[in-house]
C-alpha cells in the first residue's frame, strides 16, 4: 500500500481554520517567519515517451497561454521530467533530431500535471482526432488560441475511440480497453503488456498534411488497418481530467469537518491515482492512522470524516496525488 501524503492533508484541513503552527505542524522548526513564499511558476510533468521502445529525442511543453518549457532529453528508458510554465491544459510534444522521413513528432495532453503522462502514437492519434484530423504542428504553434476548441471532453472522447479501435489488441495482453486511460496508464517500455500493443501498432503521417487534410496510415502487425472514427465507446468509463489510477476512474474524496474552539471548518481533500483495490474509508490503515491525529483532541481540535470513491475530483476540493 502506498503511504498517505499526510502533509498535504494537514495543510488542506488547516486552511481557513484559526489554528497555530503548533496545532497544525510545520516542516520548519523556525516558526517566527511571517513571509509567504512566492507561488510556483512551473509545474513538473512526468511521464513515458515510447512507441514500443523508448523514444529517442526531446520533450517540450506549452501551457494554456502558449508559454513553452525548455526542451529536455528523454531518458534511455523513455521516462522524462520537464518543468512546464504553470497553467493547464498542457500540450506536450516529443520529437527527434532527424529530418525527412526519419523525423518523428508525437503529442500528448495533460489537464493539470497531477498524473503521469504518456506520449506515444496512441495519444498522438487522440489529439489528432480531437483536433478534427488537422495538422498537429499547427495546433502546437497556436495552442494558446486552440486549447478552448480542443477541449478535455473532445480529447477524452477521442482517446476512448483509440482504445475501442484497439480493444482486441489490448485484450490479448489482458488489458480491459473499456477502463483504459491511454494518457496515464503506467507501463515500462519493455515489450510487454501495454508496450507490446505499442510494438504492434504503427500510426504514421501526422506531419503529412496539406491545407485540408493529413495522410495518416494505420498498421497492425505490418498489415493495413481501417481506423473507425465513429466507433462506439459505450461503457468506456474513465475521465481524462479526473485523475484516478488508469482504468479505475476512481479517486478517494475525504470530507473533513474540523471544530476549533466552537468554530466549524469544512474541507474536501481528493486523492487522485487511488487504486481500485484500496479502501477509500476509515478502514484503510494509511488513511485511518493519519486522520486519527485530528480526532485526538490536539489543541482542542476535533474532527469527523466522510469518505467516497468518485470518478473525478469535484470543484473546490484540494487534489492530492496518492503516492
Amino acid at each position: 500500500m502506498k503511504p498517505l501524503n499526510f502533509k498535504a492533508l494537514t495543510l488542506a484541513v488547516c486552511v481557513g481554520a484559526t489554528l497555530s503552527l503548533a496545532a497544525c505542524g510545520s516542516d520548519n522548526d523556525d516558526n517566527n517567519s511571517t513571509a509567504n513564499p512566492a507561488p510556483a511558476s512551473t509545474e513538473t510533468i512526468k511521464g513515458t515517451a515510447a512507441t514500443g521502445k523508448p523514444f529517442v529525442g526531446k520533450i517540450v511543453v506549452k501551457n494554456k497561454d502558449g508559454k513553452e518549457s525548455t526542451a529536455v532529453d528523454i531518458k534511455l528508458d523513455g521516462t522524462f521530467e520537464v518543468a512546464a510554465p504553470k497553467g493547464g491544459p498542457y500540450l506536450i510534444k516529443a520529437y527527434n533530431d532527424k529530418t525527412g522521413d526519419q523525423a518523428v513528432t508525437l503529442y500528448s495532453y495533460s489537464m493539470d500535471a497531477k498524473t503521469q503522462v504518456n506520449v506515444n502514437q496512441l495519444t498522438t492519434q487522440a489529439i489528432f482526432a480531437a483536433n478534427g484530423q488537422a495538422s498537429l504542428d499547427a495546433l502546437y504553434k497556436d495552442w494558446d488560441k486552440q486549447n478552448s476548441v480542443v477541449t478535455a471532453a473532445k480529447v477524452e472522447d477521442a482517446a476512448k475511440k483509440v482504445a475501442a479501435n484497439l480493444s482486441s489488441q489490448f485484450a490479448a495482453v489482458s488489458i480491459d480497453a473499456k477502463k483504459l486511460n491511454i494518457f496515464s496508464y503506467e507501463f515500462k517500455a519493455n515489450g510487454s503488456g501495454f508496450d507490446a500493443v505499442l510494438d504492434k501498432v504503427q500510426i504514421s503521417g501526422f506531419s503529412n498534411c496539406n491545407v485540408s487534410s493529413c495522410n495518416v496510415k494505420y498498421m497492425i502487425n505490418g498489415s493495413e488497418f481501417s481506423w473507425n472514427y465513429q466507433i462506439s465507446t459505450t461503457g468506456y468509463s474513465w475521465v481524462v481530467d479526473g485523475g484516478g489510477i488508469p482504468g479505475s476512474g476512481q479517486n478517494c474524496l475525504v470530507g473533513v469537518d474540523v471544530k476549533v474552539a466552537g468554530q466549524n471548518v469544512s474541507q474536501k481533500v481528493c486523492y487522485s491515482n487511488f487504486p481500485t483495490n484500496t479502501v477509500c474509508g476509515a478502514a484503510n490503515g494509511a488513511l485511518g492512522s493519519a486522520l486519527q491525529v485530528f480526532s485526538s483532541g490536539i489543541g482542542g481540535v476535533s474532527a469527523t470524516y466522510t469518505f467516497s470513491a468518485v470518478g473525478s475530483c469535484p470543484a473546490g476540493a484540494t487534489v492530492v496525488a496518492w503516492k
